[in-house]
């Protein structure tokens, strides 16, 4: 039995945190659901625990939620986990960074229906798994053209060794 896709919801406010939570539930119940007020709890929860997804807003109490998403997100051109940034805050700019910063997709809460939210989490979580798979394959593609040529250069060492070259 496969486990359930974890979903961690890092916001300081308990309403939006419960409202979202209480959506995804009825949208897509085959997630779990877990709840962090800080962005060091959210950290903290993604260091013990593995997570298939973070929706992450950006003004949080202790650090900045862009700070979260570049600790979540180190390499933003292969991202291991896929971080939504769901924030009240309207500033365009904002969404861009974060955007450009690895997150997935940025929603803006006031219009954002639990429907959007499971629809961008599930379109994140398979563009992670497709990017992780061609990066698999380009990693073992490399492999093998390493494999060959390391077999090539033993080849022509042995050939010159023998006197064949």
């Amino acid at each position: 039995m496969s486990r359930a896709p974890v979903i961690l919801l890092i916001d300081d406010n308990q309403d939006d945190r419960e409202f979202y939570s209480q959506r995804l539930a009825i949208s897509c119940p085959e997630f779990e659901v877990v709840q962090a007020a800080t962005g060091q709890e959210g950290l903290s929860y993604c260091n013990r625990q593995r997570v298939d997804c973070v929706v992450l807003e950006i003004a949080l109490p202790d650090i900045s939620g862009l700070e979260v998403l570049v600790k979540l997100v180190p390499r933003t051109w292969n991202p291991d986990i896929p971080v939504i940034v769901l924030t009240r805050i309207a500033n365009r700019f904002l969404w861009e960074a974060a955007l450009k910063n690895g997150a997935q997709a940025a929603l803006y809460k006031p219009m954002t229906s639990g429907d959007m939210l499971d629809k961008a989490i599930l379109k994140a979580m398979a563009r992670i798994r497709r990017e992780g798979k061609r990066a698999l394959a380009a990693k073992e593609d490399s492999r093998e053209q390493t494999d060959c040529l390391e077999s090539a250069i033993s080849f022509a060492v042995e050939w010159a060794n023998l006197g064949g070259g």
